[in-house]
């Protein structure tokens, strides 16, 4: 979606072709929930461009269990003990934000690699796992008892399955406003009018210097430039890549109910990951999401009753284990676009902008 309007601004002919514009957002208009992503940063200027912001999230409204009978939230005696290890960690984000904003910057023009190569800190930060920056650091407590939980919250991964750059990046919602987001589908369309096609490709062929593209509904289609955003899977089977990052799973409630009196009191609940529940959160008609890495889930050990509303099993959801690398431009006015090397929905909007830009930049040399 990023690509496509970056091409509409600039007057380029496109066609946006998905059978489910928004792809894994999967926001509810009927309920006004999100069972895909889930909020936006105050920072995530080019995803804003396509979502708006709805409730602010509290961060002072969380709890964070250690265990059954252990639990404490930020504004805590628990949390004055950590004084020293906090204020190190808040230095950390402060030189990684100052480095993540110049690197999302060099990625509207420059590839991901490009733009990793160009800063040394943010390779480092790509190709260790965030337990090893933690570690270096001696911030183990404060990860243990915050940080990793609401990374573990919001992707379903541990401190040693994903990489020091996608911790910090999401941490970044621990100290920096975040809210609840909204996805309005019809605007979005009316915004591409005829630009944008209902269908999925299936086939993609280059032929004649050009694409060949093959939908379900056995419509074929022509171009001289294709950007392919779709979920890392998807992408690896239609365009026949090699190795890709690992997809964690996750599962995601939506109820109604009563939660047990030591859960109740807080808008949040947060999880370690040596839980299969991720995360507690009570939405704004007083309904809750429960996101597990589970699948069939018991609900019992939180609720002392509760009626499902959605279920939705997210067998790839995000992927954000391993080392693989996705290249960005394939050759041929063939570019990748998603959240494959970098975790969010602003890290993807970017990539997409990528994309367009390359697009625009060779037609007028052209």
């Amino acid at each position: 979606m990023s690509s496509a309007l970056r091409l509409l601004e600039a007057g380029q002919e496109f066609l946006l072709i998905s059978e489910n514009l928004g792809g894994r957002i999967q926001y509810s208009e009927e309920y006004k929930v999100n069972y895909g992503a889930y909020f936006v940063m105050k920072d995530y200027r080019k995803a804003k461009a396509l979502v708006q912001t709805s409730t602010w999230i509290n961060p002072a409204d969380a709890c964070f269990h250690n265990s059954e009978s252990e639990r404490f939230s930020l504004i805590s005696a628990h949390t004055l003990k950590l004084v020293p290890e906090l204020l190190r960690f808040l230095g950390i984000m402060i030189e990684f934000a100052r480095h993540y904003n110049t690197f999302k910057k060099a990625c509207l023009s420059q590839s991901q690699k490009e733009a990793l190569q160009a800063d040394a800190y943010m390779a480092d930060l790509f190709n260790r796992s965030a337990a090893s920056l933690i570690k270096e650091h001696g911030l183990q407590r404060v990860a243990n008892d915050f940080v990793a939980k609401f990374a573990y919250a919001c992707t379903g991964a541990s401190t040693d399955q994903m990489n020091a750059l996608d911790f910090l990046n999401v941490s970044m919602g621990m100290i920096t406003p975040i809210w609840h987001l909204v996805f309005d589908k019809q605007a979005v369309a009316r915004k591409f009018g005829s630009h944008l096609i209902e269908d999925s490709i299936t086939l993609l062929e280059l032929k004649d210097g050009g694409y060949v593209l093959t939908g379900k509904s056995g419509e074929v289609y022509q171009a001289e430039n294709v950007v392919v955003a779709t979920p890392a899977a998807v992408t690896q089977q239609l365009l026949h890549l090699p190795e890709i990052r690992e997809a964690c799973k996750i599962y995601v409630y939506h109820l109604r109910g009563m939660l047990k009196p030591e859960y109740r009191k807080f808008t949040l609940n947060l999880f370690p990951y040596s839980s299969p529940f991720m995360l507690i959160s009570r939405e704004h008609d007083g309904s809750y999401l429960v996101y597990s890495r589970e699948d069939n889930a018991d609900l019992t050990r939180f609720f002392e009753k509760h009626e499902l509303i959605q279920y939705l099993a997210w067998e790839k959801a995000m992927y954000i284990m391993g080392r693989a690398f996705m290249e960005q431009e394939l050759g041929n006015g063939l570019y990748v676009a998603g959240d494959h090397n970098g975790l969010g929905l602003e890290p993807a909007a970017i990539s997409g902008i990528y994309a367009a830009n390359k697009i625009l930049a060779k037609q007028e040399k052209a």
